[in-house]
Order: C-alpha cells, then sequence, then structure tokens
C-alpha cells in the first residue's frame, strides 16, 4: 500500500486536467486529495488510488503558488515531504526553500511522450478514437447554445428566449409569470440545465406545492436527464435518525464543561438537487436547509404564498428564510400582479428586498410606470406617430431623436430604463402564436338509479359517484361508460385520452374496456413506477400498433405531452379550475395540428351537470384558457357549493352562471386593460428567438451517434437496432467497464427529436446527453490512445519513411463556475511532422491519414521506438516548443476576447443599473470577480502534448 502523507504533491492519473492535488486527510483505507486549481476533492481506495507522486530534482524549473518560476538548486526532505531550495534563473545566489505544498497548483505534463517512449501503446483505433473525442469537446465548448441543446422540448421561441436570458446570468433572482399552458416549468428546467451545465449552479432546491412534487420530478428526468432527490418527513428521519446514548452523553457532557454541543451533520448537504413539497417546510429545520447553500432556488405556484404587510403566512416566511441565503431565485407563478398588487409585490420582495422595501413605495413606483407601459404598446403597434404621441415620447427621452425609424432604439431605451424584465417575465397568447382552436361537447345523460344517493353523502361521492364500489360493476351500469364504448367505435382511427380523477376509477374502467369489451387501451395512473407509465404513454403514441386510447388518473393531466391526440375526455371535472386547464394542456400546446375536441359526459340535474355548467356558460372555461380561473372560483365559491348541493334548482344554478359570467367579464376585463405591453416586449425577442432555433436546428443535424457508436464498439457495448432514427446499446460480454449511464438492462435511445419527443419510452441522444458528456470524459481522462505507432499503407511513400503525428491541447485550469471555455475553449493544435522535424500537417489531413493507417504487430512497434527514441524526442521536444509558441497567440487572443467581451458586459451592467435599480450591485460585483479569476487563469493556461501516434510507411 503506498505511503500518503498529508501536504504531498499527487497527480491524479485519470483527471489530469484538476491540476496537482494535495494529500488532504487519510485514514486506515481511504486517502482524500484537495485539488485546488479546479477547488474540487477526490476520495480514493489506498490500494489502487490512480495517482502519480509528483517530485522535481536539481535542475528543474518550478513555479510556486505566487507564480514565481524558480530553479530547483537542491532537494531536502522531512518528515516524508520534499522541501525545495531553489532560485530564480537569473539570480542563482538567492536561494530560498520551497516547501512542496507552496507548489503552483497547474502542471505542464509530458504524458503523452513519456508513454511513448516507455513504450506504453494503445491500437491505432485508440488513438484515433482519442483525438474524435478532443474534437468533438472542443466544438461542444465553443457552441453558442450550450445548455440548451440537450433537453427533450419542442423549440418553442418564448421558452428559448427566456432560458437564454436568465440563464446566463449569475445567480439569477427572476419571476416567470407566463400564462397557463405556455411552459414556465419547461422555461425554470431549461434554466436549470443550463445553470448545471455550465457550472453557473452546483446546488439546486425546487419547492412546490405537494401534489407538484411528482410531476416535477418526472419533468426533470425525462426532459433535462436531472435526477433530484425528494426530500419528505421518511428520508430525513432517515437521514437523522435520533441521538443515540453515546451523543446525548457527549452533550450533557459538553453543557458541564461550558462547552457548546456538537454540531451535527447537515442532511441537505447530502444531495446536490433536492425537491421537497411546500408542507414538508414546516416539518424540517427551516434554518437547517436555509444553510445548506444553495446556489439556486426554485419556487413553482409561488402566488400561493400568501402575505400581508402586517401578517405574512408561515409559508411566505419559510420561503423567505431560505430565498435571504440562496444566491439565485425563480419564482414561478401564472397569476398576473393585476389581479392583486399586493400579491406582486409579495413576489417581488422575495426576489429583491432591497429593491422594494414597502409595498407604500411599491404602488407610487407602479403608478408613474403604468404610464410608460402604455406609452411603449402605442409607439410599438402605431405604424405612424403623432405630434402628441413625439411630444409624450420625447418628455421622456429628451436625449433622443424620436421618429419612427429609431423605433427599435426608443423601445429599447424605454425597456433598459423602466422594463421589469431583468425580474420578470410574462408571455401570454395575445404575443405567442401557434395554438389550436378548443371545441367543448356536453354529453347530458340521465342519471341511473344505482348512483341516486342520499343528502348523506359527501360532495365527492355525488361528483365521482362510482368510487363508492369496490369494483368494476359500475362501468356495467354507468351511462358515460356506455357512451365511451360507442365514442371508441365512431372514432376507431384517432387517439382519444381519458382523464379521471380517480386511480380507482381509471383502472377499473381499463380492465372493463380491455377484458370485457376487447378494446384496445392503456392505463396511466400514480401507483405505476416510471418506466411503466412511459411505456404506456409509448404504447398510446405508437400509430401503427399502438393503443386507441390511455385512461389517465388525474397524474394524467401533469407534464405528459399527448399532443398527436385531438379528442379529450373528461370522465368527470375538477373543482380546481387551474386543474381542468392543466387537463386540457396536454393537448392544447403550440404545435397541436388539429383543433381539439374536448368531451364532457355528465348526468343532468345533478352535481356533475352543475358543475359542466359552471365551467361552461359561467366562464368559458373549456373553449378558452382563463387565466383567472382560480380568482373566479374564490369569489363565487359560496354560489357553487350551494348550487352543487341542490343540483335540481333551476333558480340556483341560474344565479351562479349569472353571477360567475359577470365575474369573468369583470376580471377579464382588468387583465385585457391591464396588459402590460412593456414587460410583453421584453420578455420576448422574435428574432433572437429565433436565431436560438436555427442553432438548435442544425444542432439537431449534428448528432453524436457515429462517435458514441465508435466508442460502444471500443468499450464493449453491445448495439441493437431499433428501428430507423433509434438504437439499444446494451452492457456486451466483453464490456470493459461500467459504461456511464448505460443500465445492465439496455437503454432505447434516439437522435431524432420528433421521435423523441413522441416516444417518452426513448432516451433523447444529443451531445449533452449524460451519456455523451461521461463517454467523452471517460476517453480523455484515460491514458489509452495517448502514444500508438502504426503502419502507413501508400505505395508513393517510399517504405521505412517516418511520420510523427503530433496532437496539442491548449487548456486552462479553472473552477468550472468560471466558464473559462467561452473564451478558450479545449484547442487543438494538430502538427504531422517528418523525420526532419518539418511540418506538413497541411498537405495530409488527420481523416485522409487515418483511411491509409493500419494496425502494426506489438512487438515491432516497440523495437521501432527503441531504435528511434533520442530522434522522437528530439523532434518532440523541439516541436512542443513550436506549439507552445503558437499557443501563446491563442492564449493572448482568449484573453483579449475575455477582456473586451467582460468589460462591455461590465459596462452595460453599471449603465443599466444608473437607469433601473432592477440590476443589482451582487451581480455586478460578481461579474468583477469573475473578470479577476479569469485574467489569472488564461495566464496560466499551458500547451501540453495530448497525444502522438509514430507512422511508418511500409509500402502497398
Amino acid at each position: 500500500m503506498t505511503d500518503f502523507i498529508p501536504g504531498q504533491r499527487w497527480l491524479s492519473e485519470s483527471e489530469t486536467e484538476l491540476g496537482l492535488g494535495i494529500i488532504k486527510e487519510l485514514d486506515y483505507r481511504l486517502v482524500t486529495v484537495e485539488y485546488p486549481a479546479a477547488e474540487e476533492e477526490r476520495t480514493y481506495a489506498k490500494g489502487n488510488a490512480p495517482l502519480s507522486r509528483v517530485t522535481f530534482d536539481a535542475g528543474d524549473t518550478i513555479r510556486t503558488a505566487n507564480d514565481l518560476e524558480l530553479v530547483v538548486a537542491e532537494v531536502n526532505e522531512l518528515n516524508g515531504l520534499k522541501v525545495y531550495m531553489a532560485h530564480p534563473v537569473d539570480d542563482p545566489e538567492d536561494i530560498q526553500p520551497v516547501p512542496e505544498i507552496n507548489l503552483g497548483h497547474t502542471l505542464k505534463l509530458n504524458a503523452a511522450l513519456d508513454r511513448l517512449l516507455s513504450n506504453q501503446l494503445s491500437s491505432n483505433r485508440w488513438f484515433e478514437l482519442r483525438m474524435a473525442a478532443l474534437e468533438a469537446h472542443s466544438q461542444q465548448q465553443q457552441s453558442p447554445i450550450q445548455g440548451l441543446r440537450g433537453p427533450r422540448i419542442d423549440l418553442i421561441g418564448h421558452q428559448l428566449y427566456i432560458a437564454d436570458q436568465v440563464a446566463n446570468r449569475f445567480a439569477p433572482r427572476v419571476l416567470l409569470a407566463d400564462e397557463v399552458g405556455l411552459g414556465k416549468t419547461i422555461e425554470a428546467g431549461l434554466i436549470l440545465h443550463q445553470q448545471l451545465l455550465t457550472g453557473r449552479a452546483s446546488r439546486v432546491l425546487v419547492v412546490v406545492p405537494s401534489p407538484l412534487v411528482h410531476q416535477w420530478f418526472v419533468e426533470m428526468v425525462r426532459r433535462f436527464n436531472l435526477h433530484f432527490s425528494i426530500f419528505d418527513r421518511e428520508r430525513l428521519n432517515a437521514l437523522q435518525p435520533e441521538d443515540n446514548i453515546k451523543d446525548m452523553l457527549a452533550d450533557i457532557i459538553a453543557e458541564e464543561k461550558g462547552e457548546a454541543p456538537a454540531q451535527k451533520d447537515n442532511p441537505f448537504l447530502s444531495e446536490q438537487l433536492v425537491l421537497c413539497s411546500t408542507d414538508f417546510l414546516s416539518e424540517c429545520d427551516i434554518d437547517q436547509l436555509a444553510a445548506a447553500d444553495w446556489d439556486l432556488m426554485v419556487v413553482d405556484e409561488a402566488h400561493h404564498l400568501e402575505w400581508a404587510p402586517d401578517a405574512p403566512s408561515g409559508d411566505y416566511q419559510r420561503v423567505e428564510a431560505i430565498a435571504r441565503q440562496a444566491r439565485g431565485l425563480l419564482l414561478l407563478t401564472a397569476t398576473p400582479e393585476q389581479l392583486g398588487l399586493e400579491s406582486h409585490y409579495a413576489r417581488l420582495r422575495l426576489l429583491d428586498p432591497d429593491r422594494y422595501p414597502s409595498l407604500a413605495a411599491f404602488r407610487e413606483e407602479q403608478a408613474q410606470y403604468q404610464h410608460i407601459a402604455t406609452l411603449a404598446g402605442q409607439l410599438h403597434d402605431q405604424p405612424n406617430w403623432d405630434d402628441a404621441l413625439k411630444a409624450e415620447t420625447a418628455a421622456l427621452l429628451p436625449e433622443m431623436t424620436i421618429e419612427e425609424s429609431q423605433r427599435e432604439a426608443i423601445l429599447k431605451e424605454l425597456l433598459d430604463r423602466s422594463g421589469p424584465g431583468r425580474v420578470m417575465f410574462r408571455n401570454s397568447r395575445h404575443n405567442i402564436a401557434g395554438f389550436p382552436a378548443r371545441h367543448v361537447h356536453g354529453v347530458p345523460l340521465a342519471l341511473p338509479a344505482d348512483y341516486d344517493y342520499g343528502d348523506d353523502e359527501g360532495l365527492d361521492s355525488h361528483l365521482h359517484p362510482e368510487t363508492l364500489y369496490h369494483d368494476d360493476r359500475w362501468c356495467s351500469l354507468d351511462p358515460r361508460v356506455s357512451w365511451l364504448e360507442q365514442f371508441f367505435k365512431q372514432h376507431r382511427h384517432e387517439k382519444v385520452l381519458v382523464i379521471c380523477a380517480s386511480r380507482h376509477t381509471a383502472t377499473d374502467l381499463h380492465a372493463h374496456c380491455n377484458y370485457k369489451l376487447g378494446m384496445n387501451v392503456a392505463m396511466f395512473h400514480e401507483d405505476m413506477d416510471l418506466i411503466e407509465r412511459d411505456r404506456a404513454a409509448a404504447f398510446f403514441a405508437d400509430e401503427v400498433d399502438g393503443a386507441q386510447a390511455l385512461i389517465c388518473s388525474e397524474i394524467g393531466s401533469e407534464g405528459r405531452n399527448f399532443q398527436f391526440a385531438h379528442h379529450l375526455v373528461l370522465l368527470d371535472l375538477p373543482l380546481n379550475p387551474d386543474l381542468l386547464e392543466q387537463r386540457i394542456g396536454r393537448l392544447d400546446r403550440i404545435g397541436q395540428t388539429e383543433d381539439i375536441q374536448i368531451h364532457v359526459p355528465h348526468f343532468q340535474q345533478h352535481a356533475q351537470g352543475v358543475l359542466f355548467a359552471w365551467y361552461h356558460q359561467g366562464m368559458n372555461a373549456f373553449e378558452h384558457t382563463n387565466p383567472a380561473g382560480h380568482d373566479i372560483y374564490l369569489r363565487t365559491r359560496e354560489a357553487l357549493e350551494d348550487a352543487l348541493a341542490h343540483p335540481q334548482d333551476a333558480d340556483k344554478l341560474a344565479t351562479l352562471v349569472e353571477q360567475t359570467r359577470a365575474i369573468t367579464g369583470e376580471l377579464h376585463t382588468l387583465l385585457e386593460t391591464g396588459r402590460d405591453r412593456l414587460l410583453e416586449l421584453s420578455s420576448f425577442n422574435a428574432a433572437r428567438a429565433e436565431q436560438l432555433r436555427e442553432q438548435l436546428d442544425d444542432a439537431d443535424w449534428h448528432s453524436p451517434l457515429p462517435f458514441m457508436q465508435r466508442l460502444f464498439d471500443r468499450y464493449g457495448v453491445d448495439q441493437e437496432e431499433h428501428s430507423d432514427t433509434a438504437v439499444i446499446p446494451k452492457p456486451g460480454p466483453h464490456m470493459r467497464d461500467a459504461f456511464p449511464g448505460l443500465p445492465e438492462e439496455g437503454i432505447t435511445m434516439t437522435d431524432d427529436r420528433v421521435t423523441a419527443l413522441a416516444r417518452d419510452d426513448m432516451q433523447f441522444l444529443t451531445w449533452e446527453h449524460p451519456m455523451v458528456t461521461g463517454g467523452l470524459e471517460m476517453v480523455l481522462g484515460e491514458n489509452r490512445g495517448k502514444a500508438a505507432v502504426s503502419l502507413l499503407k501508400n505505395p508513393k511513400i517510399k517504405a521505412g519513411t517516418l511520420l510523427i503525428e503530433a496532437i496539442y491541447t491548449i487548456e486552462a485550469v479553472a473552477p468550472k463556475h468560471l466558464q473559462v471555455d467561452r473564451f478558450l475553449p479545449t484547442t487543438v493544435i494538430r502538427h504531422l511532422l517528418d523525420a526532419n522535424g518539418k511540418d506538413i500537417s497541411r498537405a495530409i489531413s488527420h481523416d485522409g491519414l487515418c483511411q491509409q493507417c493500419h494496425k502494426m504487430d506489438k512487438a515491432l512497434s516497440r523495437k521501432i521506438v527503441a531504435s528511434q527514441k533520442p530522434l522522437l524526442e528530439t523532434l518532440l521536444k523541439n516541436d512542443e516548443a513550436q506549439a507552445s509558441q503558437a499557443a501563446e497567440a491563442v492564449i493572448d487572443d482568449a484573453r483579449q476576447a475575455m477582456r473586451a467581451e467582460q468589460d462591455h458586459e461590465l459596462a452595460r451592467l453599471k449603465a443599466l443599473q444608473a437607469k433601473n435599480p432592477a440590476v443589482r450591485d451582487e451581480e455586478i460585483a460578481a461579474l468583477q470577480a469573475q473578470t479577476d479569476a479569469l485574467e489569472k487563469v488564461l495566464a496560466e493556461a499551458r500547451c501540453q502534448l495530448n497525444a502522438v501516434r509514430v507512422i511508418v510507411a511500409g509500402g502497398e
């Protein structure tokens, strides 16, 4: 077993990009190494740690942590640690001790050359795979849409635009307030994915209402490959077992000594991505949760956090406690500010309490802002501006020329000065096109005698009478089921989504239709695991052999995309208007190709009939979206409950419908007149959105599948063809190691976005998929492919001719959150040397050379290297000096580009802050700190030989 001593410097053989490590902790079987350059730690088993001891000899040049370059004159050892006596290059008399712990954290390595000269050779194919991985890694780092390519989403402009605007900020604190159905969850997921992938965030907390926990978990996994850990009381108890007697005695002894009790581990630090409900916040230690160092907190349905100046709710206070300590905050709500200024202020106050210190000040600011918002709408909508409009605009912007030709610049200035787009984004169907029409078909039915329950049964039993049966006998007597049977027969070749509230209703109905009526239907409910649900959804989506209908419990309205279907059957109706909109939203989506037909079978003169009339006649909720639905429900609740309790009273129903119409009209008028045109303009930029769409469309054409198939072949992963657009990789009998993200049973994946959207059971293979990024890291983290010898077969080249293909990389070791790859991505430099050291790479491409290079016998390869060792070492060391010189120019360009971009953004934010206080001081300070850190990191960037191939011509 290797002798490790804290303070020694070691290098990870598998992750050299981490830089020079320091032995931090030891126990009898583990060693922990800190890598300061990358701000990361690794723990290894002592017996097989992939570590190499880094020491220097007299005459070597070392770099200290203070960036001093010194020449080693003498090496001493003290308690197992090296102490280098070294001097500046130009002053041999100035000898100074340098303990190895004070060495710099980056290291220039010649691992490829060392492996070549020591005959640690890989095959020709491994070398070529390594080159392909380097080029792919470099290309992905340079992508302008990094973070947006991986998610399984439709390319919808306003969602991409918001993600692009928000995710590129440091610790964003914004309110996502798009209208119901426009995809706030997708926008939040895109922001999370991009922040996590680019390193801007690593620890995320998502807080949602209890009914939405499962929906969020599924959405994050299925669409974004983000695996959150759900925290509830049971999980917390498992992480925090009751104090045992030993701990209690230790606390008593500490108290007697006047010492503080030992600090308990924070259970919320056990996972990086945590998902919990708002109810859970009242059950846990909120201070402990808030102290868990969150980079980003997401709160869904934020309008449910009730607040008043003198009496904020407990939920609000608990979220506020975490929000104060979290660096970033995303609040999601579909409730617009026009329906409650106080509630709107409460949400903005969570984002930035310093910016919004009091409700009174906010009311005054909003009154002034509304005038500007109205003016912006007129400037945008009117093709020709009259003198009055120009004069009004000139009063606000006296320094600008107010002409129609300057429309874009004037609107941008108004947005910068007054727009809330820095902290709030809201799109509505007014400014987003592409939604289908909705048509409702009410189906009134007679109530069967078996369902004529007495008044002693509760409202839920009247709305869902079948739930009083303990088996599927109700299906034979319920006229809704008879109607559904005829409906399936009439629409035999069309897909139908059926949603009902209860899991028991769904399972009974499925059994009756499937086994008793012989119909081809699938089932989907909350007691099925994720794989079973995906299979059911895929069976429904299959156009050839799939199910005609999918019968869902309420969970079917959560998060799934069934827009390939056009018929929706609601076997019952929920009391919550938002839930009804969620149900319809499974089909009512951008990209739906046909009008949506909504079918609602219900019993006449019954609570079901009252509910249908309330929704349809009162608020027109089936055929149009209803952003005010929750408020309508609250204001009509008393009349609704009265009518539901007396369904045969026509007067009560008429009163309910009339009251609901009046309130709906009032709230919709309020919404329309209160439309914030300035906010709409700042929330969506069609030109930028289209540019993002085009870039993502282009990225979809550059599939990682060919590269992954080469990777699968090299690592022993079997592949089966699934269809024209999908493959099934599985662990093969000769698989070398565990392959990242590959389960034992295999996985079905497609590189076609359309297929991925239609088939939830398939993974969407992109360059940002965890299996792809993990595969790239695996190839580049290994030594295989760093040195190779191959035989060149070309009759035009004389046998015995020696060529050297040298692959250099320019890299900067830095923490991920700095995103140094924006300016200096891993840059590949290829040289092809002849025996005289001349670079002929421009004449012969890598791909062209690979077609002529073939396997060479290992024994012969070693003989060639041994016989040519002095020449190889001389040529490569001279060439590395040339490559390093070329790299300096690349690094210098990167530093200039970094300074230009960072300085421009800093100046922009400072100028914007002078006009709009929504720009936070923390954002400016973070940008300045990032610039300083990038300057230091780029100054330490180095060029190194990453791979080398010796090529010997052998004739034809």
